[in-house]
């Protein structure tokens, strides 16, 4: 069976908001203390006092520099991922639908008592998704797959440019394998619905959709089996096989962590910068 499901969040593109944001971070003022400059003290000091003195005020020059740079790295980061937010927003929203380009060699329904895949989409909460049979070239678990005599193809695919859409195809003699493709690719659907912000926060940390490829892929093949009841078997000879004995719901998320990706909005206490503190 081959790869389905890749969707490549690299190419979005994702703005970033440049606008006011009103930082709270705990910022110690640093104050002048300007009795102790040379031009206004009474009392003489030593050249070891006087660099001493000296040292001080570069430690707070230093310290104030430390704040200004903690506060500008959290405007950027908390405008990033409001940035982020408010696209998602607006792509939930997108209402573009695919239209058939080949049709499905194994017909226009799922074998089955859900021929369309609704009373299982309703069940999950993808009441405005819908399946397309079409084994075209969006269909990018499907079409241009080099199969040959002897070789049956199924496959499928969810794309980020059509949110509430599902491709799926197969050829006739592997029925029994369209339904769990379909499930796959419904799961991937249920990753974008709930991940979607730490997949665009992965791609500004430089952390690209091959570095995560085969956690996506693992987990919407274990989460069809361990959540959905399909056979563990139906996934065994293709590209995406659930091998992961320990998976759990947050399996996913705990392998983007893994990888240094923020699955968090970031918080004023994350970039606060601490004074020396001196016995």
């Amino acid at each position: 069976m081959p790869d389905h499901g890749e969707v490549n969040p690299a190419r979005l593109w994702i703005p970033v908001l440049a606008g006011a944001l009103t930082v709270a971070l705990g910022i110690t003022t640093v104050i002048g203390l300007e009795w102790l400059t040379a031009d206004r003290r009474r009392t003489a000091v030593t050249a070891s006092q006087a660099d001493a003195i000296a040292d001080v005020f570069a430690e707070k020059r230093a310290f104030a520099a430390d704040i200004r740079g903690a506060r500008g790295r959290y405007v950027e980061a908390a405008a990033a991922w409001e940035a982020d937010a408010a696209w998602i927003a607006q792509w939930r929203e997108g209402d573009a639908a695919p239209q058939p380009a080949a049709p499905n060699p194994g017909g226009q329904a799922f074998p089955g008592d859900d021929p369309q895949g609704r009373a299982f989409l309703d069940a999950i909460g993808a009441a405005d998704v819908t399946v397309i049979f079409d084994s075209g070239p969006e269909n990018c678990g499907y079409a241009g797959q080099e199969d040959g005599p002897g070789f049956l193809v199924v496959g499928g695919c969810y794309q980020t440019g059509y949110p509430d859409w599902l491709f799926v195809a197969w050829e006739p003699g592997v029925e029994d394998l369209a339904w769990p493709i379909f499930v796959h690719e419904a799961m991937h659907w249920y990753q974008y619905q709930n991940y979607f912000p730490y997949l665009l926060a992965a791609e500004r940390a430089g952390i690209t959709h091959d570095d995560y490829e085969w956690a996506l892929e693992t987990d919407a093949s274990c989460r069809a089996v361990h959540e959905h009841g399909v056979d563990p078997s139906a996934f065994e000879d293709s590209s995406s096989p659930c091998e992961i004995d320990d998976w759990h719901d947050g399996w996913f998320v705990d392998q983007l962590v893994g990888l240094g990706v923020r699955t968090s909005a970031p918080t004023p206490e994350e970039f606060e910068v601490s004074a020396v503190v001196r016995p």
